[in-house]
Order: structure tokens, then C-alpha cells, then sequence
């Protein structure tokens, strides 16, 4: 086994644990075992579990930050519902980015500070510079908080919901549903805004 294959399988390894179990209650030896290598072994390709997670997470969000890169919060829903159609698709195909985030949040630790200040100031980036657009009405941080709920809730719930409504929640038909209901909640909650009917108070 190469050097390199070797550090693909901790990765792809680890993963999965940190998914199923969470960072805390996953050992090294743990990995090592998942890959079929000893535990210094390990040593050879990261300095501790942190770095190992650290390369989990960059595997995982880099595709999200480069689907989320060009989003622009003061245009019209639709013209952004491709990119955000994507940001599910990637969920949906891996939802172990969700699990992580999921238990780093529950957790509270370094794990949270690593995926909140790496990854996340940079996803809501666009959320940020639309703030001082008087424009965007709408674009709150409580609304971009409840947005973004929905869809990694709607991720990480996959599972539940397929139980109860035996359907799969993750099919491409039921990701465009649920596009399709955020576009149509933001064009509800745009009109309620220029009505005078909701305040940003």
C-alpha cells in the first residue's frame, strides 16, 4: 500500500467514524483498525486526531464553499436556487458533512471552532456583505440561521423521515420539492416585507 493510498484510507476512514460516532468517542486506534494498520502507522501521516479531522472536514466542505463562492443574497431567490440546488446535492450525496456538523455543534468543542471559523464564516459570506445592503429586507441572520437549518436538518432528518413517510427524502424529486418551498417562502416573506407586514426589528 502506498504512502498515499494509506492516508486516503485514514481519511475516508475516519470519516465514517466521526459520522457515526462523533469526534470525541473516536480513538486513533479506532482508525487504524478501520484501515487495517497499526496506530503509529497513523503517526506517520498526521500529528494528532485533530489534524485528521481537520483533513476530513477539508475533504467534505471544500466542494461547499466553492458551490457557495458566488452566492449573492441581494439577487432574486431564483437566480441563486441553482447554486443552493447544488449546495443539497453535495449534502445528499455525502451526508456525513452534515453529521459533523451536527455533533461538533452538540459537542461545543474544537471541533466546532475548527468548521465555524474555517468553513462556515466562509459559506455565509454572502449573508455578511448583503447586511449592510439596505435593499435585502429580508436577509437577517435569524432568517439565514432558519434557511440554513432547513436544509442541513433537512440532511441530517433524511433517515427519520424516510421511516415515517416512506419516501426518500434525499431523491432528486424531493430535493427540488423542497427548493421549490424555500423559493417559495422567500418570495412570501419578500412580499410581507414590502407590505409593511413583517419587520426586520
Amino acid at each position: 500500500m502506498s504512502r498515499t493510498n494509506t492516508k486516503t484510507q485514514i481519511v475516508a476512514a475516519a470519516e465514517n467514524l466521526f459520522a457515526q460516532q462523533g469526534f470525541a468517542a473516536t480513538s486513533v486506534s479506532e482508525i487504524a483498525a478501520a484501515v487495517g494498520v497499526s496506530s503509529p502507522a497513523i503517526y506517520k501521516h498526521f500529528r494528532n486526531k485533530l489534524a485528521i479531522y481537520e483533513a476530513v472536514c477539508d475533504s467534505l466542505f471544500t466542494p461547499l464553499a466553492e458551490a457557495t463562492k458566488h452566492l449573492n443574497a441581494a439577487a432574486d431567490f431564483s437566480e441563486t436556487r441553482q447554486q443552493l440546488q447544488q449546495v443539497l446535492a453535495l449534502l445528499a450525496d455525502n451526508p456525513n458533512a452534515a453529521r459533523l456538523v451536527q455533533y461538533a455543534t452538540l459537542a461545543k468543542d474544537e471541533t466546532l471552532e475548527l468548521i465555524s471559523e474555517k468553513w462556515y464564516r466562509r459559506f455565509f459570506a454572502f449573508a455578511s456583505r448583503a447586511a449592510d445592503d439596505p435593499s435585502v429586507e429580508w436577509l437577517t441572520a435569524p432568517t439565514v440561521m432558519a434557511f440554513h437549518c432547513m436544509i442541513l436538518g433537512y440532511v441530517t432528518l433524511a433517515p427519520l423521515h424516510e421511516s415515517i413517510f416512506h419516501t426518500n427524502p434525499l431523491s432528486s424529486e424531493n430535493r427540488e420539492a423542497q427548493m421549490q418551498f424555500q423559493e417559495n417562502l422567500v418570495n412570501g416573506l419578500n412580499a410581507l416585507y414590502q407590505a409593511g407586514k413583517l419587520s426586520t426589528k
